[in-house]
């Protein structure tokens, strides 16, 4: 795929949007607190405050609020998303950083099984490629289930959210998709704003009624700059950006960007945790990059066609 001079700025910065998204596994470790649902309320608070800067600077504040509050699969959509987070964080709280940040990428497998269980056609190349990314999450999850099977093992846990992350995220996009076909616009600002809106609630209440969770003595420098950068450089910033550089760069060339953030997440993990993969990952990152791959060949025959 040759891409032009024009497009290298948009290129960097979808590049750098993943590059935040990999950080956000850091970010939550380098936070000392306990509580992934005060993390996530602060992140989204955080996001929250940025996006309405934005929206009142682009004077769509109300139009995206009216969008938010008149159509309920909007409100459902947040919702799932803002899950999808939740599951995430507790995650990256419990296993391995790169393995999580792989399997939450494996959602689209979800949403290749799901055309399959309702009788849709499905290619060869979804097929041959989530047959292979399932085979790349057993290796992941082999070193677990090659002894005794145990579910209060924190690391088996953290996948098992990851996986359940992906899953919601099929969800969201499998309901997205619907609305696309039924030609019912969702305005994607009132989506993100929705998301971001569950979690600064959840964080006026926990500040309000819920000081066991907000622990004053733990906000020291180190966990208010590593929220604040989750907020920002992990969550604001990349969001804008990959949607700003989604309106110029091609659908496929992004699906394949988006396979480099396990990557990141794995290097970051290394170079600030000194978190070192399991060698299982190696092979199970392998496989499930090369599902990945085959599956988006099959947006690449559909666009020739």
């Amino acid at each position: 795929m040759i891409i032009s001079r024009n497009c290298n700025s948009f290129l960097i910065i979808a590049l750098a949007s993943i590059v935040g998204w990999g950080l956000v596994g850091v970010f939550i470790r380098l936070s000392s607190l306990q509580s992934p649902l005060l993390i996530i309320s602060m992140r989204f608070m955080i996001t929250f405050s940025v996006l309405l800067i934005v929206l009142l600077a682009q004077g769509k504040t109300k139009q995206v609020f009216k969008d938010l509050f008149s159509n309920n699969t909007i409100i459902v959509l947040s919702l799932v998303l803002f899950l999808t987070y939740l599951f995430g964080t507790i995650a990256f709280m419990l296993a391995p950083i790169g393995e999580v940040t792989l399997l939450i990428s494996s959602s689209p497998f979800f949403v290749i099984l799901s055309k399959k269980l309702k009788g849709i056609v499905i290619s060869k190349n979804e097929y041959i490629g989530t047959i292979i990314a399932i085979l790349g999450v057993a290796v992941i999850f082999y070193p677990h289930l090659s002894t005794k099977l145990s579910l209060s093992g924190s690391s088996l846990l953290g996948q098992v959210f990851a996986l359940s992350g992906a899953l919601l995220f099929a969800i969201f996009v499998m309901i997205s998709n619907t609305q696309n076909v039924l030609n019912k616009q969702i305005n994607t600002l009132s989506v993100t704003l929705g998301t971001c809106l569950f979690g600064a609630l959840i964080f006026l209440y926990i500040l309000l009624f819920d000081k066991t969770v907000f622990p004053l003595g733990e906000l020291n420098g180190v966990n208010i700059l590593s929220i604040f950068s989750l907020g920002i450089f992990s969550t604001a910033i990349p969001t804008f950006g990959f949607a700003y550089a989604s309106k110029k760069l091609p659908p496929l060339l992004l699906s394949n960007l988006l396979l480099m953030e396990p990557v990141f997440a794995i290097v970051f993990a290394y170079l600030f945790l000194s978190e070192i993969p399991n060698i299982y990952i190696y092979p199970g990152i392998l496989l499930i990059l090369l599902g990945l791959l085959k599956v988006s060949r099959k947006t690449s025959a559909d666009n020739i066609a």
